[in-house]
């Protein structure tokens, strides 16, 4: 079952590290979530996004190779994508479609992290 967890971990990891690229790519902020970046301002706080998610990919692939911080991992990636579940219904889900994927990542994410940690909790 730790195999099945690590697996789900990487998926995981994935799943944050992937938009962490956006840091170094901000023109394609807007086309990545479908909205526009009017001045710096905005364009700091995304990128600062960016680069969270960067540490939580971090600390996720960190816990794929040493297993010190499975339980840190698996806390911190599902407070990140709950999270951003509970601040969509908190917008009423008026989101446009791109974030709406987002929103879908996230909930393949939440279950397969669960899923993992559960089953390695378990054995």
């Amino acid at each position: 079952m730790e195999t099945t967890f690590r697996i789900c971990l990487a998926i995981a990891a994935i799943i944050n590290l992937l938009p962490a690229i956006l840091a170094f790519l901000p023109k394609k902020i807007s086309t990545s979530y479908g909205v526009e970046v009017p001045d710096a301002n905005y364009e700091l706080l995304l990128r600062h996004r960016a680069v969270l998610f960067a540490i939580i990919g971090g600390v996720m692939v960190y816990s794929f190779i040493s297993r010190t911080v499975y339980d840190l991992a698996a806390i911190i990636g599902l407070v990140s994508m709950v999270s951003f579940l509970i601040l969509w219904k908190l917008v009423d889900g008026k989101i446009n479609s791109k974030l709406l994927k987002v929103v879908k990542i996230d909930v393949i994410g939440i279950l397969v992290l669960l899923f993992g940690y559960i089953l390695f909790k378990i054995q």
